[in-house]
């Protein structure tokens, strides 16, 4: 049986695996990206050295933040020296001190080092110490247990992860699009035709541009666009935002006409998706496709046909 502490880092785990994946890919132009006037962001101050917008005592209501803001905020209260010390511990020299990214790689390794401290100071607690009062270096929460400050850092990961996924979905929906991207994703043939008519070598850049096009349709369940590119050569085991190859949502969405479309096109089914580590087989088989699992069964036992 899990444990306490096993479910707290299991929970945590779960909760940085799904940020990390809505994060893959994000450009600088996300990062900074102010969908509203006067947002908090990330911005240089004195001496060129990032800093981050904020008051002691906010306004209200509140302002909108940037993604850069907010896995900044992140940063902070993973690597915060508070999650070591209302812990009991120590924060080790290699945990470093928490910074302001200026540009979107950055902040995706500075993210990923304060996961890593969070973590370890998580998982170096004991049993005992979850129902531990924290004392008089948590000030105002001297009485209250290590496992409620676990749970509080915890909430912080979860909601702000939350929050930046809904900024890029709100970036993508209102961001201008490519005319032959959006064109792929209606799975409109006529248009793409035209398009290559006027420029012969559009498909090849599109291909290489954007490499998991077919994915973002498939995440649509644009099935339509889905065959077609299959057939103009998208690569029908790339991942999409989320991490799932379009097996996984043809097999979820019981499309076993897609799913034999995509074998035929040389798809893997035996990747698993990053959150559940399911494969396609394990998606059919949990959103109750009975047909579409059949199908996979049968390849799993005699290969592609």
């Amino acid at each position: 049986m899990a444990s306490l502490l096993d479910n707290l880092v299991d929970l945590s785990d779960f909760a940085w695996q799904r940020l990390r994946t809505r994060l893959d890919g994000l450009t600088d132009e996300e990062y900074l990206w102010e969908p509203v006037p006067e947002c908090w962001t990330v911005r240089a101050g004195e001496g060129g050295a990032m800093t981050a917008d904020g008051a002691r005592l906010p306004p209200e209501p509140p302002p909108f933040t940037t993604i850069a803001w907010r896995v900044t905020h992140l940063i902070d209260v993973l690597q915060a020296e508070r999650t070591a010390t209302w812990f009991g511990q120590r924060p080790a020299p290699e945990d470093g001190v928490p910074g302001v990214p200026g540009v979107a790689a950055e902040a995706l390794r500075a993210l990923e080092h304060a996961y890593e401290v969070w973590r370890g100071r998580l998982a170096a607690l004991g049993e005992g110490d979850l129902t531990r009062p924290m004392g008089a270096i948590a000030g105002p929460y001297s009485e209250h247990d290590c496992t409620a400050f676990a749970l509080h850092i915890l909430d912080e990961l979860i909601h702000h992860g939350a929050e930046i996924g809904v900024v890029r979905d709100l970036r993508l929906q209102l961001g201008p699009r490519d005319p032959v991207i959006l064109a792929c994703l209606r799975g409109d043939r006529a248009e793409i035709d035209a398009l290559l008519e006027k420029d012969p070598g559009l498909l090849d850049r599109t291909r290489a541009g954007h490499p998991a096009l077919l994915a973002e349709a498939a995440a649509r369940q644009r099935w339509a666009a889905v065959e077609m590119l299959a057939e103009l050569g998208f690569d029908v085991d790339a991942r999409s935002a989320s991490g799932r190859v379009p097996a996984h949502y043809a097999a979820g969405a019981g499309q076993v006409e897609t799913l034999r479309l995509l074998v035929r096109h040389g798809a893997d089914l035996t990747v698993a998706d990053p959150v559940f580590t399911a494969t396609p087989l394990g998606w059919a088989q949990w959103f109750g496709q009975r047909e579409a699992a059949r199908y996979l069964q049968r390849q799993e036992a005699t290969g592609p046909a």
